[in-house]
């Protein structure tokens, strides 16, 4: 109507004779046709040539000037004066990723991208890695608690990995992911294995000191793991850590190669980890000495031991007690039962899809080493499979580690050189912890840098700390962002020297943002995620939920009271039929608890005069009290000062 018009108007203006009237019609067809005529080409034109003109979109459109108009009330700007970073858009995520559908994705599901937060899930495109984007498997996550690490990204990357049929070895820090997943894993074919330090009597058993039987190179890992995990930070590289460390590495040396009277190799059963507190605890230090000292010339506990010696003698009393302290778990029965065979198969994951839970606790750090050593043991055999075992250097069945709570597990051993590797053998890692600062205190000074960049890609779920907070704002980048300044000032109301104040003026300039703050990292929505790939810009996107899986209807309960089911022998897990042994015809005997020890460190806190031991106090637990292990230094003192006078004398 408006262009008809005007039309009307410029032919009543310049033609007499044109009889018009009325510049307004309410005529639909005469509007209608009204744009098509000459004279409403070139108003229509007159009309978006000065909107452009006059516009800030226009004038961007003309100019070929595209800026991001964010939701927070700024312009991204595309020159990259201060920062090129933004967030990637959707057609850019379907050029790296696989985008679509959820039940057409096969790869790790990240979240989902709506064009508009009102939009229902229905309209949603999920998002998920691809091997277009060339990155490694392994990811970080970070989520303080509540933020749905285990509900948003656990239990949706355990589906994918059974819709790839890839094993899955994860930990279980509530013990709510076995109830949940386990039985549907069961019914996917897999082949499930719990390592139970919760709850041991409902677990699989197994022995690192196995492990060392297909590679003994694996003994000296198993006793800095150890002595990595039962040390403070202050403790970690002090003489008595390194003193402890030679006498464990001797005695596992030992007892990884104890044989009978005939020389054979003794049962796995018989050779497990509480035989080193045994050894402490009931030999004592003059019988361990006596032992290794008749042991053949070569063997590899010698050396170990030998560097044990060399501590002066009123020191290794201190040594053995330090020792045992930290072992003093397996004076449990149930401990020393759960390390006593091998029903674990860590090779079996890369050979056919398994899962194999890890349940420990996430408050208690007693058996912190126990779980360390099982990861470790898992990396290490894992990789030798792969290097020996396959033509391409590879696992036949991908294997996928999925550290819940990473720091519960204690320090894994070389770690940071481990997740850098995995990707050449077939393995991946997905790190997930609460905090950054939580990952910085179990691996300080520069590896946990190490390790995050190791992972291509770092999701953040929600944090509450700044240090998180800080690290994925830096993750994020910095942007260029549009600032206009508006100078607008008022007249004084007596002032005579009106013309001289300054006339409105409005400035614009270009300055560096980054595109998330630290505090709006802290103020992410409970339904927003952070995930930032190697190479790309930063996606924000819209968490994801079991629920929306199709699988997810097929979960069923299954309770850890009800583990082990009941298996045929040599079903259990098969690791045991691998072991080697001198003579494959003799018959392992069933694991033994260990017996009651008679006094803890007999040899050293008894004297050698049978007729004082009277005097002696009854030792009824297997950690001295602080007057008792005061009383047994003097006591070694006493005696040493007794044997120096007797030297002087005789001289």
């Amino acid at each position: 109507m408006l262009i008809n018009s005007v039309r009307l108007g410029v032919r009543q203006s310049f033609d007499a004779d044109s009889g018009i009237t009325d510049i307004w019609t309410v005529n639909p067809f005469l509007n209608l046709i009204a744009p098509f005529t000459p004279t409403g080409i070139f108003v229509t034109a007159s009309l978006v040539t000065m909107a452009c003109l006059l516009t800030r979109k226009g004038y961007n459109w003309i100019a070929g000037y595209h800026p991001v108009k964010d939701r927070r009330g700024f312009d991204i700007l595309p020159d990259g004066t201060h920062g090129s970073s933004r967030f990637m858009k959707r057609e850019e995520m379907g050029r790296v990723l696989d985008v679509g559908r959820l039940d057409s994705l096969s790869g790790t599901v990240y979240g989902k991208h709506k064009d508009d937060p009102l939009d229902s899930d229905a309209y949603a495109d999920y998002v998920a890695s691809s091997k277009k984007a060339g990155l490694a498997g392994s990811l970080l996550v970070v989520g303080a608690p509540g933020t749905g690490k285990s509900w948003g990204f656990v239990r949706p990357f355990v589906l994918q990995c059974v819709k790839r049929r890839e094993s899955i070895v994860l930990t279980d820090p509530k013990n709510e992911l076995y109830e949940s997943m386990a039985g549907y894993l069961i019914d996917q074919g897999y082949e499930v294995r719990v390592f139970n330090l919760l709850d041991m009597e409902h677990s699989d058993r197994w022995d690192p000191i196995g492990e060392a039987d297909h590679d003994p190179r694996l003994v000296p890992v198993i006793a800095s793991t150890i002595i990595a995990n039962t040390s403070s930070e202050k403790e970690a590289n002090d003489f008595w850590s390194k003193a402890e460390l030679n006498l464990l590495t001797a005695l596992l040396y030992y007892v990884q190669n104890e044989q009978d009277k005939s020389g054979r190799r003794l049962p796995l059963a018989m050779r497990r980890l509480g035989r080193v507190l045994a050894l402490l605890s009931e030999d004592g230090l003059k019988q361990i000495d006596e032992t290794i000292k008749r042991l053949p010339a070569g063997h590899p506990a010698k050396g170990p031991y030998g560097l044990f010696l060399n501590a002066k003698e009123n020191l290794r009393g201190n040594i053995v007690i330090g020792l045992g302290n930290r072992l003093n778990v397996f004076h449990d029965a149930l401990v020393d039962s759960l390390t006593s065979d091998s029903t674990i198969d860590l090779t079996l994951p890369g050979q056919k899809p398994c899962a194999y839970f890890c349940i420990l606790s996430a408050q208690d750090s007693t058996y912190t080493f126990l779980s360390s050593l099982f990861f470790t043991m898992l990396f290490s055999r894992l990789e030798a499979y792969a290097r020996k075992e396959t033509k391409d250097g590879k696992l036949p069945v991908r294997v996928n580690f999925l550290l819940d709570e990473f720091p519960s597990i204690g320090r894994l051993g070389d770690f940071k050189r481990s997740i850098a590797f995995t990707r050449s053998f077939g393995m991946s890692c997905q790190v997930l912890v609460q905090s950054i600062s939580q990952l910085a205190d179990m691996y300080p000074r520069h590896e946990w840098e190490e390790i995050a960049a190791c992972c291509d890609a770092t999701i953040c779920l929600g944090v509450n700390d700044l240090t998180s907070a800080k690290f994925i704002s830096e993750k994020c980048g910095m942007t260029t962002i549009r600032v206009t300044n508006n100078q607008q000032p008022q007249t004084p109301l007596f002032s005579p020297l009106q013309n001289n104040i300054r006339p409105y003026s409005m400035t614009r300039s270009n300055t560096q943002r980054a595109l998330m703050q630290p505090d709006e990292v802290l103020r992410l929505g409970n339904d927003r995620c952070i995930v930032r790939l190697r190479g790309q810009y930063p996606m924000l996107l819209y968490k994801i939920t079991p629920p929306e899986f199709t699988d997810y209807g097929k979960l069923r309960p299954a309770s850890i009271h009800d583990y082990p089911p009941d298996r045929p022998d040599g079903a259990a897990g098969g690791e045991n039929k691998k072991q080697p042994a001198p003579d494959a015809g003799s018959a392992v005997p069933p694991p033994e608890l260990p017996p009651e020890p008679k006094s803890p460190y007999s040899d050293l806190l008894q004297p050698d005069d049978p007729d004082q031991e009277d005097d002696m106090p009854d030792h009824t637990t297997f950690i001295p009290t602080d007057d008792q292990i005061d009383q047994y230094q003097q006591e070694l003192d006493r005696n040493n000062e007794l044997d120096n006078e007797s030297e002087d004398a005789a001289l």
